[in-house]
């Protein structure tokens, strides 16, 4: 039993040994890609086979009832449109047609098959890393924003104190003119004092403020060198992928070549043997 295995769209109407015709060119060739594939129809104007082989027939010939339904022609601008999806769709799975499994129908293992699959993993690692990184930046400056307000709040505050102090001066001062009782300037000697420690402590507060606030700072430049660095990264990925196309394209650019000797050395080595045949018939 001989199997074949390319999908059903393929048909043949013969069980023979030789190649089966091609159901987009009409020839019996043994590549995996035909080039029929790349080539538009005169009769259907879409990308993918021949005239030849084409088996639609246009909307002229259907007679016009009200039981057939008319199929819509597309616009001008939609052809190019699908021809250029299909151009597209073909280079990208031109490499791993000329290999000799790219008829399995695993699409598991064609994923698997292309060069760029990696790369793109890569990438999204990268951008996910990005993302998380941008958003504890924009949680600590939020952090900042809110310790700049309780910052402007303790700034009124010591504002206030020193207006208290003004204050303070001027009742002594009064005290000195007027010649008040001891024990009125006894309580309010109390009263400023207990104004002065008040005083310390906001201002020591508003200090460890301070040096929390130029912590977040330096903690925000830190994460802003970090992402600078990612994208200079990001931005190596991009060219090292550059780099891999360029090399895909030279080693088909060989490939060809490659082939083309081949076939030139296999026609040679058939005309040698011929004319050995021939020569020794004659002896």
């Amino acid at each position: 039993m001989e199997y074949n295995f390319r999908p059903q769209w393929r048909p043949w109407f013969f069980q023979m040994r030789q190649i089966p015709a091609c159901a987009r060119c009409g020839n019996r060739h043994r590549q995996t890609f035909c080039f029929a594939a790349s080539k538009k129809c005169f009769n259907l104007h879409h990308v993918g086979h021949y005239a030849r082989m084409c088996v639609f027939r246009p909307n002229q010939e259907i007679q016009k009832c009200k039981d057939v339904t008319q199929t819509k022609l597309k616009s001008k601008s939609q052809k190019d449109r699908d021809s250029r999806r299909i151009k597209e769709y073909f280079d990208s799975k031109s490499l791993t047609r000329s290999l000799p499994f790219a008829n399995l129908r695993d699409s598991a293992f064609k994923s698997c098959l292309d060069s760029t699959s990696i790369l793109k993993c890569e990438l999204t690692c990268v951008k996910q890393k990005l993302s998380l990184e941008q958003k504890k930046g924009e949680s600590q400056t939020d952090e900042i924003f809110n310790l700049r307000e309780k910052l402007r709040h303790f700034q009124s505050v010591s504002v206030e104190n020193e207006k208290l102090r003004a204050d303070v001066l001027r009742l002594q001062e009064n005290q000195k003119r007027q010649s008040v009782n001891m024990d009125n300037c006894q309580n309010h000697v109390k009263h400023i004092n207990d104004l002065e420690l008040y005083l310390q402590r906001k201002i020591d507060f508003i200090f460890e403020i301070q040096q929390k606030y130029e912590e977040m700072v330096t903690e925000k430049r830190q994460l802003f060198n970090e992402n600078s660095i990612l994208h200079f990264k990001e931005d190596d990925y991009y060219k090292q992928i550059r780099e891999l196309s360029i090399k895909l394209k030279a080693s088909e650019s060989e490939k060809e070549q490659l082939r083309s000797t081949l076939n030139q050395t296999t026609v040679y080595q058939n005309q040698n043997r011929n004319l050995q045949s021939q020569f020794g018939y004659f002896r």
